[in-house]
């Protein structure tokens, strides 16, 4: 990795250690360059590796270039030129140290355990609040030596010379993977891991995973199916872990089968960033167990919708002082998350007026014989039970009519599940065919279009109001 790097001790007493940047003139300007250079400006970021972390006040990464770390610094030029300067290494960041070395280390490190390469240039700089480029021209030569040119940016440069000095780090570099690949992988708190696909955190999930209010209010998160709600709860409860290992949290999944299925996303998470977090301090309960257990100081209870009200209620009445998140819940909050983004590709949705049995019959056989799609069947209980019978003589696998009251190591394997509404959650599938769709809430039918990775049938016999309203939805009239 090539790192352009410069470290100093500025000896002066201060009781202060600050590592906030105020929003000045000079800074503002740097912003301005950054967004025009399509940079993504990171602020008061914590970077987190097996058990170390460290902060970083500000930091840019460029998509043609690589990293910019800057520090920010108040010194005028009478503290400069009255003071000694030398060298030192391994200095944590203060107010009156340069520490760029241990910075560069760590990200250096981080990569190459959990890449194996090396991919991305680092490059420094020093933000001079007080210093003017004619003060920079009075210092010695031995200082300026340690304070290069090319490297501080002066309160009085404009746009254009911070430009410069940015841009001449290096030049472009085309071979640098894509931007928020990078991030994700510097921030372990905003990772997201999608199968073989890696994500950034947007800045909805962000501002949800950063609020450590200590405000005893309900949050409300609200989000489909597809929009990495989930996750979200994920990388806040490993994030609260990375702070303190004395936060203790639990995640609350509407089944035994979505608990599992969280504990294991957990554990990849943790396994992919190379973290010392112990995967079982989260615990990940089912509404009935987290009733009957301790109450924790965060709880984030996912897929409320999908719980029985009476239930969602008690877990209310039970974490009058911890700190609850509800995902979707029926009531409105004032304290609330929005999650607009969708992490899958745009999904075909067909409305179809037949028969609804014959019809997921019709559609069942002929994506059986495809076998390269996976097959998520919806209906009522009854319905359910009546396909699986009638599937046996009709298609060579077998149907898996699922279980969620059973752990994800007991479930059979097939291309086709079926499902009721109340017990869908944290399923996925290529296809997805709804039935009996006029008997259950907009919100579930909501739900249970976006588990679909590329198409949806949604069969009904006679139009109803959540057919009309979905219609106008998927603009379907």
């Amino acid at each position: 990795m090539k790192i352009n790097f410069f470290s100093l001790l500025f000896k002066k007493k201060d009781k202060k250690n600050n590592l906030h940047i105020p929003d000045t003139i000079l800074i503002k300007k740097l912003k301005s360059v950054c967004e025009k250079n399509n940079c993504k400006i990171l602020e008061n970021t914590t970077l987190f590796h097996h058990s170390s972390q460290i902060d970083i006040p500000l930091m840019a990464i460029d998509p043609k270039r690589g990293i910019y770390i800057f520090e920010y610094k108040d010194w005028t030029y009478s503290d400069l030129a009255n003071y000694e300067i030398k060298k030192s290494h391994n200095n944590k960041q203060s107010k009156n140290t340069l520490a760029f070395e241990k910075t560069n280390n760590f990200i250096n490190t981080k990569f190459n355990e959990i890449l194996h390469n090396d991919f991305v240039d680092i490059f420094n700089y020093l933000l001079a609040e007080n210093l003017t480029f004619e003060d920079y021209e009075h210092l010695d030569e031995e200082k300026k030596s340690l304070l290069p040119y090319d490297k501080v940016i002066f309160c009085d440069n404009d746009e254009d010379n911070i430009r410069k000095k940015l841009e001449n780090s290096r030049d472009i570099n085309n071979n640098l993977p894509d931007i928020d690949f990078i991030m994700a992988n510097l921030l372990t708190q905003y990772l997201i891991l999608d199968k073989k696909d890696i994500h950034f955190a947007t800045d909805e999930q962000r501002a949800f995973i950063d609020d450590l209010s200590n405000n005893n209010h309900i949050i409300a998160l609200n989000g489909l199916a597809s929009s990495g709600k989930t996750t979200t709860l994920i990388l806040k409860a490993i994030y609260l872990q990375l702070l303190s290992s004395q936060n203790s949290v639990c995640i609350i999944e509407p089944t035994k089968l979505s608990c599992d299925i969280v504990k294991q996303s957990i554990i990849e998470l943790i396994e992919y960033s190379i973290i010392n977090v112990d995967a079982t301090s989260i615990n990940v309960l089912t509404p009935e167990e987290f009733l009957n257990a301790k109450t924790t100081t965060y709880v984030f209870c996912d897929d409320a919708s999908l719980i029985d009200e009476s239930l969602v209620e008690q877990i209310i009445s039970k974490c009058s002082k911890a700190k609850l998140s509800l995902v979707n819940p029926a009531d409105t909050y004032e304290h609330f998350y929005k999650l607009t983004k969708s992490f899958h590709n745009k999904i075909d949705i067909e409305f179809i007026q037949k028969h609804p049995y014959a019809a997921a019959m019709q559609y069942i056989n002929y994506y059986s014989n495809e076998n390269s799609k996976t097959i998520l069947c919806v209906a009522s209980i009854e319905t359910g039970k009546k396909l699986s019978e009638d599937l046996s003589s009709y298609i060579k696998e077998e149907a898996v009519l699922l279980d969620s009251s059973k752990k994800l190591i007991d479930q059979k394997k097939s291309f086709l599940t079926l499902s009721d509404y109340k017990n869908v959650s944290a399923q996925r599938s290529e296809i997805v065919i709804l039935l009996d769709v006029c008997d259950v809430s907009q919100s579930e039918l909501s739900y249970a279009i976006n588990l679909a990775n590329e198409k949806v049938f949604l069969i009904y016999e006679d139009e109803c109001p959540s057919i009309t309203t979905l219609k106008k939805i998927f603009n379907k009239e």
